[in-house]
């Protein structure tokens, strides 16, 4: 629990710093993410008439599941910019921010994390690591692709005529 207590916050504001542990982010049973290390944070406290503003960084290392290969691999989540205003008079003694750090943190996580930028994924047939090297699957022959009747459609937007021309009624 990251918690400022108010009671040190003197006219030109307060800072702290230090690390909570990484379960903060209730990341326990995600198949994608993964908490590597503590939430390290650096923040300043100051008084804004009735508000405490708190501002600074925070930063968790992660494992991240790669969503081209399935592969783990390490990155951190940083917010460089965390900056959240709480009323001091609900506030007197104490402010809790580490709901507003996990969700910030998490809204670092990627939707769809890529190990590398040229990372090749699996093959669709067998699930070779295509980083890896070629696998021996033959693209699929016969039939068309279940994307060719997108094939007929206007590349250009504008209005188009319907099927039977201009003044038939659809039916």
């Amino acid at each position: 629990m990251i918690r400022i207590e108010t009671t040190q916050i003197g006219e030109d504001g307060f800072s702290v710093s230090g690390e909570e542990p990484g379960e903060l982010l209730e990341l326990v049973n995600d198949p994608v993410a993964r908490v590597a290390g503590p939430i390290r944070y650096e923040l300043a406290v100051e008084p804004a008439g009735p508000e405490l503003v708190v501002r600074g960084t925070v930063e968790v290392p992660l494992q991240l599941r790669c969503s081209r290969c399935a592969h783990f691999f390490s990155t951190t989540a940083r917010v460089s910019s965390f900056l959240h205003a709480y009323e001091w008079a609900e506030h007197p003694e104490s402010v809790d921010v580490s709901a507003d750090v996990r969700e910030d943190l998490l809204l670092e996580i990627p939707g769809f994390p890529l190990c590398h930028e040229g990372c090749k994924g699996l093959c669709a047939q067998c699930g070779q690591d295509l980083n890896e090297g070629r696998c021996g699957c033959v693209p699929p022959e016969g039939g068309p692709s279940p994307w060719s009747a997108l094939d007929g459609l206007m590349s250009t937007p504008g209005p188009r005529t319907p099927k039977g021309g201009p003044g038939r009624r659809q039916q």
